[in-house]
């Protein structure tokens, strides 16, 4: 019989978009989303040139962040392609 003594912790998911910020010239990107996840905590989802890539709330409710992770990869890789 094969058991563990800890509980598997699902990820947290974006319950709430607080706010898309935008950033300062010069910073890793041009708007970020602050979001609050589903453990409670409130803290950067993604962030993104938004000449390149768009997101909107509805993309962000319910993901994890490697679920974000990867759609931002996506959507990066799209772009880029689109442009060669």
């Amino acid at each position: 019989m094969s058991f563990s003594y800890d509980r598997r912790v699902p990820d947290p998911v974006v319950v709430d978009v607080v706010s898309i910020e935008g950033l300062p010239i010069g910073s890793n990107g041009s708007r970020r989303a602050v979001v609050r996840w589903s453990d409670g905590t409130t803290g950067e989802a993604l962030r993104w040139f938004d000449d390149e890539v768009l997101f909107s709330e509805g993309d962000l409710l319910g993901k994890t962040q490697a679920q974000l992770r990867n759609l931002h990869f996506t959507r990066d890789r799209d772009h880029l392609q689109a442009d060669g």
